[in-house]
């Protein structure tokens, strides 16, 4: 009798032959994107400020700044951190960093003032904590003045 032979086009056992041997290769890593958004990111570095853990903290920041680099509130809490750590220059930065992206924020200007009086730029300082004053009047704002008042002189 004769037999039915089954007949293998040539391109598709080419096509067989080589995904068997890549399925037979080294194994492969799967890198996944990072499935936080920057709110979520700053959130947990809040958690982790919280807890003490600035280092773990500035990390988050990092990561919700990249994600958004337009929104000011990772480096306002960069600049929080960096001002923890008594890196006044770094906590200058990122609050002037903060500050080019949201112009208006009083507690941003704040922030920064104490950092500039503490570095000695009481001029500047004073000019950012009254234009802080004509936002909102808060206390930690008149705090912030009367300590550039009652400091010596305006450079």
């Amino acid at each position: 009798m004769g037999e039915k032979r089954l007949r293998i086009p040539a391109r598709l056992a080419l096509i067989t032959s080589m995904a068997a041997l890549l399925a037979c290769s080294a194994p492969r890593v799967v890198i996944l994107d990072d499935p936080l958004t920057a709110r979520e990111h700053v959130d947990l570095g809040l958690s982790y400020e919280l807890q003490g853990r600035t280092d773990l903290a500035e990390k988050e920041y990092r990561k919700a700044a990249a994600k958004e680099r337009d929104w000011a509130v990772p480096y306002f809490n960069l600049g929080n951190v960096s001002y923890t750590k008594k890196d006044l220059p770094g906590a200058e930065d990122h609050f002037r960093k903060a500050l080019s992206l949201d112009g208006e924020n009083p507690d941003i200007m704040n922030n920064l003032a104490t950092v500039l009086h503490e570095q000695g730029n009481n001029k500047e300082a004073r000019e950012l904590v009254l234009h802080a004053l004509t936002i909102r009047e808060k206390g930690a704002y008149l705090d912030t003045l009367r300590r550039i008042d009652e400091s010596p002189g305006l450079r």
